[in-house]
């Protein structure tokens, strides 16, 4: 073999060594940036996770209800004949909140008040459908939303709850009272959240542990505005 052959020779492996050596940083470079798209998808979702959970109980957030209220709403606007097939029929909400949640925390302290609060949400959660939305709405309030349900059947499920939390929080003897309301034709999110919010203060003033409908709410500031006039 002469010289000439043996330079071309060497250049050639030269060659193939240098296109091995910048395969191989590729592939490195590819390994890597797939590692780092891994992690930052999993970032991604831990954040979106993080803006739709409050970190204490784990319960969507209200950020999150009230997007899933206003979506809900303005499909029930649409008139019957042009809404989806497999759309909701119906949207209730209960006004759920934590009877004499202050006592609970002056007597026995925040971290106290913070475990009554999260075992109160497990129930909640764990005594409505899969369908339904349930959120923190702030402190000791937490509210759902009950997808196609109607008053009477978001009533039963709001009772189901009181009776769940009487009975696995004895003893330390938590209740709640639970405002509901019904879509109706006209309201919109505020006017929904207020009448909850309204049912639920009666509960209150009723003694608490109770389920109380807007609709019997309204009935009762009836009767009583009746009843002023003919005074």
């Amino acid at each position: 073999m002469n010289n000439e052959s043996l330079k071309t020779d060497n250049f050639e492996n030269k060659q193939e060594f240098s296109l091995l050596e910048k395969i191989s940083q590729l592939e490195k470079r590819v390994s890597e940036l797939k590692t780092e798209n891994e992690k930052l998808i999993s970032e991604d979702k831990k954040l979106k996770h993080d803006l739709m959970h409050d970190s204490l109980t784990g319960l969507n957030t209200k950020k999150y209800l009230e997007g899933i209220m206003e979506e809900t709403i303005s499909s029930l606007d649409v008139p019957e004949s042009e809404r989806r097939i497999e759309g909701y029929r119906g949207f209730s909400l209960l006004f759920c909140d934590v009877d004499n949640f202050k006592k609970i925390n002056d007597m026995f302290g925040h971290n106290k008040g913070n475990d009554v609060l999260k075992k109160v949400s497990e129930i909640i959660n764990d005594s409505v459908r899969v369908s339904d939305i349930v959120c923190r709405w702030g402190g000791d309030e937490i509210v759902v939303g009950l997808m196609g349900a109607n008053e009477e059947k978001a009533s039963q499920i709001g009772e189901k709850i009181r009776v769940a939390v009487e009975k696995e929080t004895k003893d330390t003897g938590v209740t709640v009272s639970i405002g509901v309301i019904a879509y109706e034709k006209g309201l919109n999110m505020q006017l929904i959240v207020e009448g909850a919010d309204k049912a639920m203060y009666w509960a209150k003033k009723e003694g608490k542990n109770k389920v109380i409908k807007y609709s019997d709410f309204l009935e009762e500031e009836k009767a009583k505005k009746l009843e002023e006039e003919t005074k």
